[in-house]
């Protein structure tokens, strides 16, 4: 049978989560004896509530996922499970991460991914805030991650694609649907530079009690998330409140005390959940963006400076930041003599700086 039966049924196993359906591989060892193993062996396991892995019928849960690799192969989806190299990364850190992801496009997940979320209920402002941050975002290569919903979501996606960046929309329901259908054709310039994704097969509607498992993923995905405009209820605050429970930054616009879709940004900032921003450059700042363009800028202009021999010593200081002076003579192959000339020199135009212990770093 094709192992991606088996990894499309691990995670289809009914009342059993992302988290027990990993401890019950690791307990039996591998995918096929998930499915194999006898019924008294299931009830011997530990961590599970009595009858309840007995009770599962593992063949008709097998049969629908033939059933979805068929799908998968006619419609070009591309299949994600999370022990395979090409799972990304950064979800796989999330305890409740999925067992398999689909997706549609020209998905790349090991990018500088920042989510942005916010109300369906979006105001001028908070569409502004939006659109000029994604905007200001584009010379750092982001990639953006929505969940395609209407309002920040939509705008996000919009911008995106405006500024050429790559943008990813996570879906509450297979991908052989969409909701809300209005965005059809946005979803269909998605598939251009990025795409769609989502852990549910063919034929799962988009039920109100998917989207807080949408909003995981969303935040799972990304370095930051932002919340441009939110009310203290929702699923923009579940996935801001998700991104601060798996360690990773957040970001908040004010907003007038009085508003509404401002509530929730003002009390995840009051609540020190959320770092307060009002441009991209407080964010990059946050994220150490902005020193790194800096420091290579002036790397950059420093190298147009240097001799060819130079910028060869120069080179291994970008590589190691700091460096014995007799490994750098075996390194370039001179001799102590020659490269004592060149890093005078260096140390002159300001490239590295001289350390105890004949010992020097880039400065």
């Amino acid at each position: 049978m094709d192992n991606r039966i088996y990894q499309i049924a691990l995670s289809a196993l009914p009342g059993i989560g992302p988290a027990n359906s990993k401890l019950l591989l690791q307990t039996i060892g591998d995918l096929e004896g998930v499915f194999k193993e006898s019924t008294k062996n299931l009830e011997k396991i530990e961590g599970f509530k009595p009858g309840l892995l007995s009770n599962i019928n593992r063949d008709k849960t097998l049969i629908r996922a033939e059933q979805e690799l068929e799908f998968i192969e006619q419609n070009q989806v591309q299949l994600y499970y999370f022990e395979d190299v090409n799972f990304p990364k950064i979800l796989n850190n999330c305890e409740d991460a999925p067992i398999v992801l689909y997706a549609l496009g020209k998905v790349n997940f090991n990018q500088k991914n920042i989510s942005i979320v916010g109300t369906r209920k979006s105001t001028s402002y908070g569409k502004k805030m939006c659109e000029v941050l994604v905007k200001d975002l584009a010379s750092n290569d982001v990639q953006i991650i929505s969940g395609l919903a209407h309002g920040i979501d939509k705008v996000a996606h919009e911008a995106a694609i405006r500024n050429n960046l790559p943008t990813i929309g996570v879906l509450g329901h297979g991908l052989d649907s969409m909701y809300p259908a209005a965005h059809r054709p946005l979803a269909k310039r998605m598939l251009e530079n990025g795409g769609l994704v989502t852990e549910f097969m063919s034929g799962v509607p988009g039920d109100p009690g998917n989207f807080p498992k949408r909003n995981r993923i969303v935040a799972g995905l990304s370095l930051a998330t932002v919340v441009v405009e939110s009310s203290e209820s929702g699923g923009s605050m579940i996935t801001a409140n998700l991104a601060f429970d798996y360690n990773r930054e957040v970001f908040a616009f004010p907003g007038n005390v009085d508003r509404n879709t401002s509530s929730g940004c003002n009390n995840l900032i009051k609540r020190s959940k959320a770092h307060l921003i009002t441009s991209a450059e407080d964010m990059m700042k946050v994220l150490d963006w902005e020193l790194i363009e800096k420091e290579a800028e002036s790397h950059q202009e420093l190298f147009d400076d240097l001799t060819e021999t130079e910028r060869v010593v120069f080179d291994l200081f970008l590589e190691h930041k700091s460096l014995n002076a007799d490994d750098l003579a075996i390194s370039t192959g001179m001799t102590s003599a020659d490269l004592s000339v060149h890093l005078f020199n260096l140390e002159m135009k300001g490239a590295i700086n001289s350390l105890p212990g004949k010992r020097y770093a880039l400065a």
